[in-house]
């Protein structure tokens, strides 16, 4: 118990003595259920760690625990956690990482099942898109213009330079399409 006030793992009050009731939520909020000895068996224990559920984080700087504070904060926001004010515990940042841990299940199932495509290949495609509607609108005044001309009763001859002209226009007024699809995920 010592050891747990020194670490401030748990508070003491004023007159020296320690809120049982208090003292057992700070403990629970910093303490990884996975390694209580309390509360599961050394089965429990040794599973999670073989499965890598608590894998050892070294946080280097204090920019990397800012943001990492960061992330756990704004991903129990996005999930409508409130915010209490207390800070992150050991409680929150679990929670956390089990919303992460779904978001990343839910995504690799998508793929699996094709609603989620590649980055890549989608700007590709959308490039290759672009460019084939780019060459049919250029390809088409040679296309209409003698049609067009007969229909008009003109000659094709000056009709379709036109034309020419005026997608050329058209298509140098909307200029390149914007690359920016967004952040990657």
């Amino acid at each position: 118990m010592r050891a747990a006030i020194k670490a401030n793992r748990i508070s003491v009050l004023p007159d020296g003595r320690i809120d049982p009731v208090a003292a057992r939520n700070a403990w629970i909020g910093s303490t990884d259920p996975a390694r209580s000895k309390v509360r599961t068996s050394s089965e429990v224990r040794t599973r999670s760690a073989q499965q890598g559920a608590h894998p050892t984080a070294q946080v280097r700087t204090e920019d990397e625990a800012r943001d990492a504070i960061s992330l756990i904060a704004r991903v129990l926001g996005e999930e409508g956690v409130p915010d209490d004010g207390k800070g992150i515990d050991f409680g929150k940042a679990r929670t956390a990482e089990l919303i992460l841990k779904a978001r990343q299940r839910s995504l690799d199932q998508a793929e699996q099942e094709g609603r989620l495509v590649d980055r890549s290949a989608a700007e590709k495609l959308f490039f290759e898109t672009a460019r084939d509607m780019r060459d049919a609108w250029l390809s088409w005044p040679a296309r209409i213009g003698i049609e067009l001309a007969d229909e008009l009763g003109i000659d094709a001859r000056f009709l379709t330079p036109a034309l020419t002209r005026q997608v050329h226009r058209h298509l140098a007024e909307m200029g390149e399409p914007p690359a920016d699809l967004g952040p990657a995920h």
